[in-house]
């Protein structure tokens, strides 16, 4: 797969996550899990979106190429997107508390 071993992989316990494959799947190539409640207001989905807009201008052809535009964009993207999706943490926080743990705007 390719996966660096310094790389964690970031899952929420959605139902789709959960499916034999993707069970099986990480215990082969990825050294760390992080699991977290389905539905919590991830950092990761604002991180995914960045990413899948730099790759659809790409005309990806197979998966390996798949798998070198994702590693090589990935290592592109800026500084100040992470700081300001971590910036944004107590206030996800918080709409999870109001929330009451249930499904947030996030």
């Amino acid at each position: 797969m390719g996966i660096l071993p310094h790389y964690k992989l970031y899952q929420d316990n959605d139902p789709k996550h959960n499916a034999h494959i993707c069970r099986l799947c990480p215990l082969y190539h990825c050294l760390q899990v992080i699991r977290t409640p389905a539905q919590s207001p991830d950092l990761i989905e604002n991180i995914w979106n960045n990413l899948n807009n730099r790759i659809r201008q790409f005309k990806i052809s197979s998966k390996n190429e798949l798998r070198e535009k994702l590693m090589s964009e990935w290592d592109k993207i800026e500084g100040n997107v992470c700081v300001n999706l971590m910036k944004s943490i107590p206030k996800r926080l918080n709409e999870v508390i109001k929330c009451k743990a249930g499904p947030t705007h996030y």
